[in-house]
């Protein structure tokens, strides 16, 4: 069958970090910022966590995984990875020499069906970290006599269907989304309705210090929250 590789950044809402991990980037990051562009983080992000029992969690519908971080003088010794109900590890994040978008997981020939990933910072002591930089998995779509057929549906196709007149068309910030248009709501309990016909969908729009929560339910599947507040605006 034909796989499709899918890449998310660290800031993306699909990982759900708990109330220990932080925000890093670049800027701020001296020991990293003096590397070159090429050899620091992805996109100039990554999630941090130094404390010992701290989780990251993805769930993804494919065949195989790649979670990718750094390896630095003052990551953990020990971190942990469990897919679905096997825990990998323990795994050492430490590495004298600076090393980014190292991958500090993967696992490939999976089933195609969900799993979850969780990472599991087991170090101890003042160097424990460790980091997410980007996720990438893969998925299996159609018949092996297929081929893969993309298609880009703007928000102002009226194959979304924005239920209620809470929603506007008019983002301060629209010259960031693709093709210069978008729509946000302020409003609680907003919907918006996407119909269409294919194997998978990826739903892009902005996530930063003013958005907050919402929930995506597919077809009939239970709805699942997910939390788009971000220290910076990222599109």
């Amino acid at each position: 069958m034909p796989l499709v590789t899918n890449l998310i950044d660290d800031k993306s809402p699909l990982i759900q970090y708990d109330s220990t991990w932080l925000p890093g980037n670049t800027v701020d990051d001296i020991s990293a910022d003096q590397y070159a562009v090429f050899t620091s983080y992805y996109l100039g992000t990554f999630s941090t966590n130094n404390v010992t029992n701290g989780q990251a969690s993805f769930s993804f519908n494919g065949t195989g995984v790649w979670a990718y971080g750094a390896r630095r003088f003052n990551h953990a010794t020990y971190y942990y990875v469990q897919l679905d109900d096997v825990t990998w590890g323990p795994y050492n994040g430490v590495s004298t020499t600076q090393a980014f978008m190292q991958p500090i997981f993967n696992d490939s020939g999976l089933t195609q069906k969900m799993h979850t990933l969780t990472l599991m910072n087991h170090g101890s002591g003042g160097n424990n970290y460790v980091d997410i930089d980007l996720i990438v998995w893969q998925s299996e779509v159609g018949k092996s006599d297929q081929q893969v057929i993309r298609e880009t549906v703007q928000d102002t196709d009226s194959r979304f269907q924005y239920h209620n007149s809470a929603w506007s068309s008019s983002p301060s910030d629209a010259k960031f989304y693709s093709n210069g248009t978008g729509h946000y709501t302020e409003v609680d309990g907003a919907t918006v309705t996407l119909t269409f016909t294919g194997e998978m969908v990826t739903l892009f729009g902005a996530i930063g210090t003013s958005n907050g929560l919402y929930s995506v339910q597919l077809d009939g599947g239970n709805a699942t929250q997910y939390n788009g507040t971000a220290f910076l605006p990222f599109y």
